[in-house]
């Protein structure tokens, strides 16, 4: 199942097309990746671009706060998942990982030592290896193309479905272990906070004496806005005024 998704998905992405290749069929596959290379190119590419983009959902879950996850913010959160996804495309040159890997480095080695690049039987300086018939001019060099583009952009549709499922699951496995944990100090009428589960250890789970839940980023950076000095003298400004709040 698994390789025949990988052959769609190849021949789906293959931008060149037949008519403007310069070797023959048969070259092509002689020089052809293993059946297992791109399998397990595009199975690497997908795990890594699951996890990165599972933590990214489970940052912004925490960082718009609020406990509880509806539509707004599901929606809100694999937006910004989604946008999160362009520092993924850096690994464009590993879509192409089977052809530069089998295809274009060992042709490139045979030609260094004066080789047929498909066949590898010396070719003395002749335009035709004798051997396969094939021209001895050395592969073009790898470049990026519309090929591993098209193929990262496959793999990461996928990927952000399933990295926002496992981020919206986690988030709210976390929050009805927070609600059970709380049961006993919302019996006493008592709050109870504790941080969220990794990767969100910076946000914080409370439920207050009224049984109210609410999640929020850094609230020990907060303040209260309400908070007033018991000595209202100390609301004071200026220059100077921490020691004129010491001489009184």
């Amino acid at each position: 199942m698994l390789a025949a998704i990988v052959a769609s998905l190849e021949s789906a992405t293959n931008s060149t097309p037949p008519e403007t290749q310069t070797t023959s069929w048969g070259a092509l596959d002689r020089l052809r990746a293993p059946s297992g290379a791109n399998v397990f190119a595009f199975a690497v590419l997908f795990a890594i671009s699951v996890a990165f983009l599972f933590v990214a959902y489970c940052l912004s879950r925490a960082l718009f706060g609020g406990f509880g996850g509806g539509f707004g913010t599901i929606t809100a959160c694999v937006a910004s998942t989604a946008a999160a996804s362009i520092f993924l495309w850096w690994l464009v040159p590993f879509a192409d990982f089977a052809e530069i890997f089998w295809l274009h480095l060992p042709a490139d080695r045979r030609a260094r030592e004066g080789r047929c690049p498909y066949c590898g039987y010396p070719h003395e300086s002749r335009e035709t290896c004798t051997e396969c018939g094939e021209p001895t001019a050395p592969l073009p060099a790898w470049a990026l193309s519309a090929r591993p583009v098209k193929r990262l952009a496959w793999i990461l549709v996928p990927a952000l479905v399933v990295g926002s499922a496992a981020g919206e699951a986690w988030c709210q496995l976390d929050e009805s272990r927070f609600v059970d944990e709380s049961a006993s100090a919302r019996a006493r009428r008592d709050a109870y906070t504790r941080n969220r589960a990794f990767p969100t250890t910076f946000a914080k789970l409370s439920v207050d004496r009224d049984g109210r839940f609410d999640s929020a980023p850094w609230t020990e950076l907060g303040r209260e806005r309400d908070w007033r000095p018991a000595d209202e003298s100390r609301l004071e400004r200026g220059l100077g005024w921490k020691a004129r709040a010491e001489r009184e």
